[in-house]
């Protein structure tokens, strides 16, 4: 008896230390299935962010963030229509001002100006009759980092800032020009143009073309 005892016991401790060195193998293979699983999700999202950094995932973000500013430039325009602009005026100027390019901040100012590039001031206390200038929009962000990548980012604007210098002076000028319809600006007789400060070329938001310094200030 005392054998037969002793054997079955030895079966139960085999079957026990079998189980554990199963269990052993199982919780293993499920770390190591996990591991790889949190591998391959890492991967995944590394090539998400980097596929944000194309030009055009880039230029994207910005029409993205131009267009939730829409109605406060479309309404600031509309606002011309209630003055009486003064008779000196001979074209309305729209320029975007990027103070600091890291901060992908954005202001336009609208002046008056007249042929020689001169702006214009009105005499006189009337005022229903407009001539100086005027703040359209201010600190619009036209784009946003993704929290730590800032370096990623940096990387891929340096290598593709000449494309996208001239991209996003495009999206600008079709922003502004679809506001200035919207606002009904075609209703305004003078011409307006959209510049970048300092640029060499306006938009003309009458003819929808670009135009160089010569061309807007010449009769």
């Amino acid at each position: 008896m005392k054998k037969a005892s002793l054997v079955l016991f030895s079966i139960l401790l085999l079957g026990l230390l079998v189980c554990e060195a199963l269990n052993t193998e199982s919780k293993k293979a499920n770390s190591e299935d996990k591991i790889v699983k949190e591998d391959e999700e890492k991967t995944v999202k590394e090539e998400e962010v980097k596929s944000l950094y194309t030009v055009d995932s880039y230029m994207k973000s910005v029409e993205e963030n131009l267009e939730a500013k829409s109605e406060t430039l479309i309404s600031n325009i509309k606002e011309l229509h209630k003055y009486t602009i003064y008779s000196k005026v001979e074209l309305l100027d729209f320029v975007a001002f990027v103070d600091d390019p890291s901060e992908f901040n954005l202001s336009i100012t609208m002046f008056s100006m007249d042929r020689q590039a001169n702006e214009v001031f009105k005499e006189g206390k009337d005022s229903t009759i407009f001539a100086g200038s005027l703040g359209m929009i201010e600190n619009v962000r036209y784009t946003h980092l993704l929290g730590n990548q800032t370096d990623d980012f940096w990387d891929f604007y340096e290598k593709n800032e000449e494309e996208l210098n001239l991209a996003e002076k495009q999206v600008f000028a079709t922003w502004v020009a679809d506001c200035w319809k919207k606002a009904d600006g075609q209703a305004i007789t003078l011409p307006a143009y959209f510049s970048l400060h300092d640029d060499y070329e306006s938009f003309d938001l009458k003819k929808n073309q670009w135009v160089t310094d010569d061309e807007k200030w010449s009769y």
